[in-house]
């Protein structure tokens, strides 16, 4: 029976039958067990979103970010942000793109080596082709597989990172979805990937990324590497970028980027976001690739580099957990105490990170107010830097984020 369900509430997500759909969907949510179909169908569902009046489709970009905020919990938590993806779901205006559509329109491409291909992609994205460029790129991933599509996409971002950095947000959250779905599911993403970045990289002329052939000079050290940015000595910062980024460390080189961008997160976030999905794009990109966009981020994105003094934990308090995690949900309701305070005080007690990011995603669905596309986007970054920081460095992100959420 559920998996009838399941297959009748997977036939409503691409409509506007909410009503319906969200009864179905708060039938099937008493069995955690369906929440991971449900998001992997979402996944395929909203990559679909196409709206004529947005420069910028939000669609995945919010669902990718509901659904790493969900990996920081399990069911029946985050029951109430993926109730809200579920209902975000169909107020969208969707292309009909199907995997076996696509398919079909991909094989339609006369076979031609990877380099050619690759070419031509971004001749027709710069040409404003969107539905060649969705056929080639599918065909790539076809051809290639998917890792290779993705890490064309994001380089044909790098371009012109976007307004806000939403040319790279994009393109890494339409990689990642299609990375999860995988073939041939995942040539969905893909393809209207290529519709868009056909409107939003139009014209866009290629940018040149000198290709090196080695590490370098400099020193693989992400201390050395904070300690010049604070000091503002950026005269030996590249070096030590590209190091890092040929010993497969490129990951590790946006630790002091990610701190920065969380103090000053910038307008509804996109500072911190951008960062974030950067961070991301690392893992598809070349060492050179990640060297340059390092070099660009940290000399464009922040100016103030450093973890501050007074963040920083002390020593623990006797204080039960449950009160706690209790104290933090007063923040999360009231903003009251601060979350700086609590989110403190149960760290400095040794409750362990995860948990109070997984109460975070667990309170969502009680944040009845605000502007949910940049709230959702803007709270997986603070969260997933936390997490990546780790426990000494994680109160600020959090006490910064939690602060100004929701928006």
């Amino acid at each position: 029976m559920a998996s009838a369900d399941l297959d009748r509430l997977f036939a409503f997500l691409p409509t506007f039958e909410h009503q319906k759909g969200i009864r179905l969907f708060d039938d099937l949510a008493k069995d955690p067990a369906n929440a991971a179909p449900i998001l992997q169908e979402l996944l395929l569902v909203v990559s679909n979103h196409d709206d004529p009046q947005l420069h910028t489709p939000h669609g995945l970009l919010t669902l990718e970010a509901g659904r790493d905020l969900l990996r920081l919990t399990r069911p029946p938590g985050g029951l109430g942000l993926l109730r809200f993806l579920v209902l975000y779901n169909f107020s969208l205006q969707k292309r009909a793109l199907t995997p076996a559509a696509v398919g079909a329109e991909a094989k339609a491409i006369p076979a031609a080596p990877p380099e050619d291909m690759q070419r031509a992609y971004r001749r027709v994205v710069h040409d404003h082709t969107g539905s060649k460029a969705a056929a080639l790129l599918a065909r790539i991933g076809l051809d290639q597989g998917i890792e290779t599509a993705a890490h064309l996409a994001i380089r044909t971002s790098l371009d012109d990172l976007g307004r806000l950095g939403h040319n790279l947000a994009m393109a890494v959250a339409y990689s990642e979805a299609a990375s999860s779905l995988g073939i041939p599911r995942g040539l969905v993403p893909l393809a209207n990937l290529g519709h868009i970045q056909a409107v939003s990289l139009q014209g866009v002329p290629p940018v040149d990324i000198p290709i090196f052939a080695n590490a370098g000079a400099g020193k693989p050290d992400v201390d050395l590497l904070g300690r010049l940015l604070e000091d503002w000595e950026f005269d030996r910062v590249e070096e030590i970028l590209r190091a890092l980024a040929f010993e497969g460390q490129a990951d590790a080189a946006y630790r002091p980027l990610l701190l920065a961008a969380s103090a000053e997160p910038g307008f509804l976030g996109h500072t911190l976001c951008e960062a974030h999905a950067a961070r991301l794009a690392s893992r598809y990109l070349t060492p050179s690739e990640n060297a340059w966009l390092l070099w660009k981020l940290y000399r464009t994105l922040t100016t103030k580099f450093g973890y501050p003094d007074f963040l920083r934990l002390g020593p623990p308090e006797s204080t039960d957990r449950q009160s706690l995690i209790a104290a933090l949900e007063s923040s999360l309701r009231y903003k009251s105490p601060p979350a700086e305070e609590t989110v403190r005080r149960a760290l400095e007690t040794d409750v362990p990170l995860d948990d109070i990011l997984a109460s975070v995603v667990d309170f969502y669905g009680q944040w009845t107010v605000g502007e949910k596309e940049h709230t959702i986007s803007y709270l997986n970054a603070v969260l997933q830097t936390a997490k990546f920081l780790g426990r000494e460095e994680a109160l600020l992100p959090l006490a910064i984020g939690l602060s100004k959420l929701p928006f």
